[in-house]
C-alpha cells in the first residue's frame, strides 16, 4: 500500500489589533496554524507609539486576544504600566517615595490591582505619612468604583485620573511626583467555602 500523506497546514501570519482606545490599530502580528490560536495570547505595547506621543515612552499598555473577527485578533487592555527603570530615576534625596499595592472594584465589577507611586519633596515620617498613604488608598477605591473598567483606562491614558490624584494628595503634602505605576486586571479567588468543598470531594 501507498503510504498515506499526512498534510499539514502551513502557519501563517495574522494581524493582532488594539481596542477602541487606539482606534483597532495593528499592533502586532503572530504566526499560528489557525487563527483561534492567537485567542488568549498577551502583549505589550509602548504608549509612546500608540499615543504618538515620545513623552510616553516610559509606560508600556498591557493587551489580550480575546476575539477572532474575519481573521483578525481583537485585544483588550488588561494593565497600564511604568517601565521600573523609569520609577527609579524618579527617586531622589530628600524625598520619600511610597510604595502602595491594593485592590478595589470597579462600577462594573472588575478587580484591580492598583499601585500608585507617590514621591513627596521632603522626607516625611510618621503621622503625616500614615495620613497620605490612607488618603490615597481611599481617594483611589472610591473613585474607581464610581466609574467603570473602560472609563478607567480612557483616564488614565488621557492622565485625567492622575491629575485628580495630585491636586486631592497635594493638600495633605506637597509632592515631586504622583503617578499610577501599575494597575491592571487581577484574577478573583475562589470562595474559601467552595475550595474547602472541592478538596473534601
Amino acid at each position: 500500500m501507498p503510504e498515506q500523506v499526512v498534510k499539514t497546514k502551513k502557519k501563517q501570519w495574522y494581524p493582532i489589533l488594539a481596542p477602541k482606545q487606539f482606534d483597532n490599530v495593528v499592533i502586532g502580528e503572530t504566526l499560528v496554524h489557525e487563527p483561534s490560536a492567537m485567542l488568549g495570547k498577551t502583549l505589550s505595547h509602548s504608549l509612546m507609539n500608540l499615543a504618538n506621543d515620545v513623552k510616553r515612552q516610559n509606560i508600556n499598555i498591557h493587551f489580550k486576544v480575546v476575539e477572532i473577527e474575519e481573521n483578525k485578533a481583537k485585544t483588550a487592555i488588561t494593565g497600564f504600566q511604568i517601565i521600573p527603570s523609569s520609577v527609579k530615576r524618579f527617586v531622589r534625596r530628600n524625598s520619600e517615595k511610597m510604595d502602595l499595592s491594593f485592590t478595589c472594584e470597579t462600577s462594573d465589577n472588575v478587580l484591580l490591582r492598583v499601585k500608585p507611586l507617590i514621591i513627596t519633596k521632603g522626607d516625611i515620617k510618621g503621622s503625616v505619612a500614615a495620613k497620605l498613604r490612607n488618603y490615597a488608598v481611599q481617594f483611589l477605591i472610591k473613585t474607581i468604583k464610581k466609574m467603570t473598567y473602560d472609563e478607567i483606562i480612557d483616564s488614565i491614558i488621557s492622565h485625567k485620573l492622575q491629575e485628580m490624584m495630585r491636586a486631592s494628595f497635594h493638600v495633605i503634602y506637597p509632592l515631586k511626583v504622583c503617578e499610577l505605576r501599575y494597575v491592571g486586571i487581577e484574577a478573583r479567588e475562589k470562595p474559601k467555602e467552595a475550595r474547602i468543598e472541592a478538596s473534601q470531594v
